[in-house]
């Protein structure tokens, strides 16, 4: 029927139709992270495509619906986190069982009904055109081509392009690193007044540096960091804002123009071509089959220990369970140089389990609601600190037992962001939504330390493969010999990376601070 000879029947039911159509477009390109505020002109395009699409039966159910239902699974995500990109693409690879329920766990209720509005409100759209009569459109064929051609470089299919593209990118990645050897390009190194025997490498997770007592944050949750005897640098930047686009960035000498790692110039590579051998102690996830970025770079080692693998996915193993491995690896004779990193789990949300072993700072029942998942990160930091203080105590019983020399080192990947959800601070790894996720604590100690150093200077993550080769000594033609991760000089380019958090066009979110009693 024409829309020229509406009953009011089917002008109030028309009218119930299109309030249903621009909330469900509404919240598809809400969900889709692309656009959070979707404008007008958004939200019409993307109801004449599913005008569009409504006058086929087949066209409805065959293309739009699963089109409608990919919106619908991605909206729960999309809402707190953002657009699909290559670092949550890449994480998805990287997940085991245990993560993706910790992670869908964050995720407000609301998200899960925002995803079933969608649906119901696009089928309720359908259902009242259809019982009404209400055919808004003329030639479906001809409108359905013509829409497709105008629409495909607008918002309804920015969420399909990006995924497509993002997703092919990951695959590339992951068919290289699982498909072809990785040959080392840093040809032949040498040690070069190389000052220790045992170098230690400490990764840690999703811990932001103002959240740190050592960096100010006024809860002591860092008593050994805080008062160690070594070096702090304030004002190092990571790679990236998740394990793998971060690591992957620092762990090898990147392209620091395109910001893509090199696993052909990765980290244990250079160790391993300077004579010095290797060990990774992990207690993040390892996939065996399909390696990850990260667990690929981990694999060059000439020994290797992964708490979390095979039938462990969904154990949640503490940090802790790392030091008597590590005891083991300190304590074999050894009489050359060894190089030990030491990848923790530390903060990662949701943080709160990561305290099955370790007491909270703070008694839930005496603080406010709203600060519950402030009291576990900071608590999860402070339980960081103590494994810390325990790699530390190992190192030096050793060099009590065999006069090992040793120098150490703490970072952390990535930050974190948070925001509020209803009464409660949620706090999560939310690339884009924090002009802070990028900052992060470095701390070195070694065993002739006599004093401590603070020094606040910007120091990049992107340098950092260069200055772990300077600070164990190696020589390499490629290495780039001004870069002192330790030095109170700052680093001359920090790679474009200032100018990409300018472009985080969000409100600042500095550390909470649980307030005293």
């Amino acid at each position: 029927m024409l829309l020229n000879k509406l009953t009011l029947k089917q002008i109030i039911g028309l009218l119930f139709a299109l309030f249903c159509l621009y909330f469900a477009c509404r919240l598809m390109l809400q969900g889709s992270g692309f656009y959070p505020n979707p404008s007008l002109s958004d939200i019409a395009l993307f109801a004449i495509l599913i005008v569009i699409f409504n006058a086929s039966k087949k066209l409805f159910y065959f293309v739009l619906l699963p089109f409608v239902l990919l919106y619908a699974i991605y909206t729960p995500v999309g809402l707190t986190f953002g657009a699909p990109s290559y670092q949550y693409i890449a994480s998805v690879f990287a997940t085991d069982l245990l993560e993706s329920k910790e992670f869908l766990s964050q995720l407000p209720a609301t998200n899960y009904l925002a995803a079933l509005a969608i649906i119901g409100l696009v089928l309720a759209f359908r259902v009242i055109t259809q019982k009404n009569k209400l055919y808004l459109h003329k030639n479906k064929t001809f409108l359905a081509a013509v829409a497709v051609l105008m629409l495909f470089s607008n918002s309804p299919f920015t969420f399909v392009k990006e995924t497509y593209t993002a997703g092919m990118k990951v695959k590339n990645e992951l068919e290289r690193l699982n498909n072809l050897s990785i040959q080392s390009e840093w040809g032949e190194s040498t040690l070069t007044n190389s000052k220790y025997d045992d170098y230690v490498l400490i990764i840690g997770e999703s811990g932001r540096k103002d959240y740190h007592h050592a960096y100010g944050y006024p809860v002591e949750n860092t008593p050994f960091m805080s008062n160690a005897n070594g070096v702090l640098i304030d004002g190092f930047t990571s790679g990236g804002t998740n394990t793998i686009a971060s690591l992957k960035l620092m762990l090898t000498k990147p392209d620091t123009q395109n910001w893509e790692g090199n696993y052909g110039l990765n980290l244990i590579d250079l160790i391993k071509s300077a004579g010095v051998r290797t060990y990774w102690l992990s207690n993040q996830g390892y996939l065996g089959e399909f390696d990850t970025p990260i667990s690929a770079i981990a694999n060059k080692s000439d020994e290797k220990i992964f708490l979390k693998s095979g039938d462990s996915l969904n154990t949640n193993i503490s940090d802790f369970k790392l030091l008597p491995k590590l005891s083991q690896i300190v304590e074999q004779p050894a009489t050359g140089k060894r190089f030990i990193v030491v990848h923790l789990y530390a903060s990662h949300p949701i943080t709160c389990d990561r305290l099955d072993d370790y007491p909270k700072i703070f008694k839930d029942d005496e603080l406010p609601k709203k600060y519950f998942n402030v009291n576990c990160y900071v608590s999860s930091i402070k339980k960081t600190d103590e494994v810390i203080k325990q790699i530390y105590q190992e190192l030096v019983k050793n060099k009590q037992k065999t006069d090992r020399t040793f120098s150490m080192i703490y970072f952390s990947d990535h930050g974190l962001a948070h925001h509020m959800e209803g009464d409660n601070i949620v706090i999560h790894n939310s690339s884009g939504k924090s002009k802070r996720h990028h900052d992060i604590p470095l701390f070195k100690i070694s065993s002739d330390d006599t004093t401590r150093h603070v020094y606040k200077v910007f120091k990049s993550g992107l340098n950092f493969t260069d200055g772990i080769a300077n600070w164990i000594g190696i020589s390499n033609p490629i290495i780039n010999k001004e870069i002192d991760l330790f030095s109170n000089q700052a680093d001359k380019d920090d790679y474009g990376l200032q100018k990409q958090i300018e472009k985080i066009d969000v409100p600042d979110d500095p550390a909470v601070v649980i307030p005293p009693k």
